[in-house]
């Protein structure tokens, strides 16, 4: 699968985009890989996605978030399915979490950035705005 175009803008937040970025770069590698690699770096994909939920579940608390629980819940879903298919993995099936890397990860990640990332990133804005504010 090669592209020349990200599948998600750039948010404004260096620390989320920069985890975005890594997401894209380690996904077209899983999409590139020979079936030899593909399981290192499926598995690869699903700790750093798990880490960047971590992260960004923790900028939601420190925040006060107002949509915290719809976003976690979107998270403990992908992560749901990352648990599947790494099961699925474990078990030869490679061509199944294949079809998930392919099929589902780019059209989720690009619709998940763009709305819910794209929102949190603006309410980190005004929440830092205010706590400069204050001090």
């Amino acid at each position: 699968m090669e592209t020349s175009h990200t599948l998600a803008p750039a948010l404004g937040n260096p620390e989320i985009d920069s985890d975005h970025a890594n997401f894209e770069q380690l996904l077209h590698q899983v999409l590139e890989a020979s079936n030899a690699e593909f399981p290192a770096l499926f598995r690869q994909l699903a700790d750093e996605v798990k880490a960047h939920f971590e992260r960004e579940n923790q900028l939601m608390e420190e925040s006060q978030y107002p949509a915290i629980a719809e976003h976690r819940g979107e998270h403990r879903r992908v992560l749901g399915d990352f648990e599947q298919f790494l099961t699925r993995l474990d078990r030869g099936r490679i061509n199944f979490c294949r079809a998930y890397a392919m099929e589902t990860l780019p059209g989720w990640f690009s619709l998940h950035v763009t709305t819910m990332d794209a929102a949190l990133v603006q309410h980190l804005k005004v929440y830092s705005d205010i706590v400069h504010e204050a001090s």
